[in-house]
């Protein structure tokens, strides 16, 4: 898992499980993570790949609740992880159409979060970052949407109606999701109707999945990357943490 180099503030963070109630009562387990002191933060979304809510995940969210988010991770797979190529399948045909209203409930729940400054993004990691394409075309009240190794493909079409900002990254040896179609999506939401400043960007010599915790050094160092990357991109379009506030608690 990689680290990052940054100058920016890091906060003490204080995270663990809530449950989070969706339209209809139906209650929705979630992951969240948040820095101690007492200021409302932009808030984050983030959206977990095919395998579950992994340590690999719980330590992206104490990373971005580090240097300043309040994170909720939807969990999809209502505790389950998988461990193989398989098990991942049958979770995500197990989920079916139900993922997106799961990310919709919990951007709704930081968008109102009384700990939070309501400048809220999605994030999403593989499976997740289909996901987040699919918020960013719907939802009009976010600020940016930041896709890792998401599959686009199946939004082809739709792309240029995204609402939001939005920054996508990719390996430049990418099994899942060809280099053409990276093109295709880079030109689709460079015609988006709004003119809003989407970012494509190809990360060298890895390939999928460079968040992995058995990365070889340049997957770490790619993946350190990544996530400077994505700081910069969120600064550019969430309000920082307020002066004062209320102490943020569990």
């Amino acid at each position: 898992m990689p680290g990052y180099d940054s100058d920016r503030a890091e906060y003490g963070v204080t995270s663990g499980h809530i449950q989070m109630v969706m339209e209809g009562g139906t209650q929705l387990p979630a992951y969240w993570a948040h820095p101690l002191t007492g200021r409302l933060f932009p808030a984050v979304a983030l959206i977990h790949d095919w395998w579950g809510i992994t340590a690999a995940i719980r330590r992206i969210a104490h990373r971005f609740a580090q240097v300043g988010y309040y994170v909720i991770v939807p969990d999809l797979f209502d505790g389950q992880i998988a461990t193989t190529p398989e098990r991942a399948i049958e979770l995500v045909k197990a989920l079916g159409d139900s993922g997106y209203p799961r990310v919709d409930a919990a951007l709704t729940v930081l968008e109102t979060h009384n700990n939070t400054n309501h400048d809220v993004a999605v994030v999403g990691i593989g499976m997740g970052g289909s996901l987040a394409y699919e918020a960013a075309i719907i939802r009009k009240d976010m600020e940016a949407a930041v896709v890792y190794y998401g599959f686009p493909q199946r939004y082809f079409g739709r792309l240029k109606d995204t609402r939001v900002p939005l920054l996508a990254i990719y390996g430049q040896h990418e099994q899942l999701v060809a280099a053409d179609v990276v093109s295709r999506t880079r030109r689709e939401l460079d015609s988006n109707v709004k003119n809003l400043k989407h970012e494509v960007f190809v990360l060298p010599d890895v390939g999928h999945d460079f968040f992995s915790d058995t990365a070889n050094e340049v997957e770490q160092a790619q993946g350190q990357f990544a996530l400077n990357k994505t700081f910069t991109f969120l600064e550019k379009h969430l309000k920082g943490p307020s002066r004062t506030g209320p102490l943020i608690q569990k």
